[in-house]
């Protein structure tokens, strides 16, 4: 009974995307951990941006093409077959990903300095397709979690998919708030290397 099954069809898509790429930038920072990889290049490098840019290729080789299908698919299945909505969701897939890979980062870094090395991507996983307005356009939701869904990337982009106005301001925040995430990543790997340093952790990073 959605009043508009394409534009939700459209913005599962585009959140999936961004998901699966986080994740999988998750999962490769797990993996480098397990074998000592991660340890030992920040604890000689202060900021290696090749490595992190390195742990997302694979997840973004392998998002591009699920994300291409789904949002195919709805195109397909919908019945107004609207050209320019599908223009503008495509013209969105590069911000997503880039939202991605930055909230990869930070859900990797705050896992590292927790001990559940995947608990940034559950945390990311689980709340944004609420946040983004997914199911429930943000406008009809409640003011608190209006203010909730600020913090959270891809809440501007999943507002513009229906829409001509407000594009750039959207993608501006989006990115800003996604940065934001990865900053927050960078300078908790910084803590546990500095905790490592000090003697305060034993366990590798």
């Amino acid at each position: 009974s959605s009043p508009n099954l394409v534009r939700t069809g459209y913005a599962a898509a585009l959140v999936a995307v961004a998901v699966s790429v986080s994740g999988g930038v998750v999962s490769s920072v797990a993996a480098d951990r397990n074998l000592g990889v991660f340890h030992e290049v920040h604890t000689r490098r202060r900021l290696d941006a090749a490595y992190w840019l390195s742990a997302g290729v694979m997840p973004l080789i392998l998002a591009i093409p699920t994300g291409a299908a789904a949002i195919g698919s709805v195109f397909v299945l919908s019945s107004a077959h609207d050209i320019a909505m599908l223009g503008r969701v495509v013209a969105l897939v590069p911000v997503v990903v880039v939202c991605g890979l930055l909230m990869g980062v930070g859900g990797a870094g705050v896992g590292v300095d927790l001990p559940d090395p995947y608990l940034g991507a559950t945390v990311i996983a689980s709340v944004l397709p609420l946040l983004a307005g997914v199911i429930v356009p943000l406008s009809d939701c409640p003011r608190w979690l209006r203010a909730a869904a600020s913090l959270m990337p891809l809440s501007g982009v999943v507002g513009v998919i229906d829409t001509t106005g407000g594009i750039r301001p959207a993608i501006g925040h989006d990115l800003g708030v996604a940065l934001a995430w990865a900053l927050a990543g960078l300078l908790a790997t910084r803590h546990a290397v500095v905790r490592v340093r000090a003697g305060l952790r034993r366990d590798v990073i």
